[in-house]
């Protein structure tokens, strides 16, 4: 009896080992069909970077592989939070605006902290939609997230790092960052302006100022100054407006504010000639500015 049940559990386990093995045959086989699909699907990332660093250079890009490619990840990893963010920006310049804010939203947040790239581009995309209040929210959190949980994350990422090794991709994550940071501070203190929170502006152009990471620091003294300008606070408006100038001399909204504050001063000639300069280098076009026109939906 004793030989007869041993004997029975002996088949039993044997039949259970047996068993097993087929299940990690059949997840194995899974896995490799998987590894074949996304290889197959990677597409050439040289128009997306060169897509991502000028928009005005190329605009008739085929996002089909990109969305294809995107969308089977997120098949087989839904949480990816950077490939959410990649399909997000895609849809976007698809015409597929609600699923790409959806996206966004959804890869905005990581473990209660927040994540650079999604809030950037939900600030953006509102922002050029006109909606001050909702675009001022995002870009406050994009300034105030973390970069290097961001940076982070994106080492980690399989796509990310296919990107990377494309011949067309030369920057670094912390350099595009502390780019986009940037132009986020200018999108953010643009809105308030739109919004007459000058107050806000002050602090919040003083923080950019105090960064040593950021460019743009004319822009930073241009909208402090601004903000004073509407708050009647002339003298301090017009030392900012010439701290500006200091470091960027090409732009004309600041000639034009300068002109106006010799304007009322009674200092015609002054005022008639910083009118003049602002005059000119708007009629030469620069597309450096205004700041708020560079800032568009980005990948990295």
């Amino acid at each position: 009896m004793i030989r007869w049940f041993v004997g029975r559990v002996g088949v039993i386990y044997v039949i259970v080992f047996l068993f097993s093995l087929s299940f990690l045959d059949l997840k194995m086989l899974e896995m490799r069909i998987k590894i074949r699909h996304l290889n197959d699907a990677i597409p050439n990332f040289s128009d997306m970077i060169i897509f991502t660093k000028d928009q005005s250079v190329k605009k008739d890009i085929n996002w089909k592989p990109y969305k294809n490619y995107f969308e089977l990840i997120l098949r087989y990893i839904p949480d990816d939070l950077i490939i959410r963010q990649f399909l997000g920006v895609v849809d976007y310049y698809t015409g597929q605006e609600q699923e790409a804010i959806t996206l966004f939203k959804s890869s905005s947040v990581m473990n209660g902290k927040y994540l650079f790239w999604p809030n950037y581009n939900l600030g953006v995309l509102y922002y050029k939609k006109g909606m001050w209040l909702q675009a001022s929210g995002y870009l406050l959190k994009a300034v105030a997230s973390n970069p290097q949980l961001t940076i982070w994350l994106m080492q980690g990422s399989m796509v990310y790092r296919q990107i990377s090794l494309n011949p067309y991709f030369k920057d670094t994550l912390s350099g595009d960052i502390n780019e986009a940071q940037s132009l986020a501070y200018i999108l953010l203190l643009s809105s308030l302006n739109y919004m007459k929170q000058y107050d806000k502006m002050i602090v919040i152009s003083n923080l950019a100022i105090a960064d040593q990471h950021l460019s743009y620091k004319d822009a930073f003294y241009y909208y402090e100054g601004f903000a004073f300008f509407e708050a009647n606070q002339i003298n301090k408006a017009f030392l900012l407006f010439e701290k500006s100038l200091t470091i960027e001399k090409n732009n004309p909204d600041v000639y034009y504010y300068i002109a106006d504050i010799y304007q009322e001063a009674g200092q015609l000639e002054m005022a008639r000639d910083f009118l003049q300069v602002s005059y000119a280098l708007h009629q030469k076009n620069d597309p450096r500015f205004p700041y708020e026109a560079q800032a568009n939906l980005r990948f990295f």
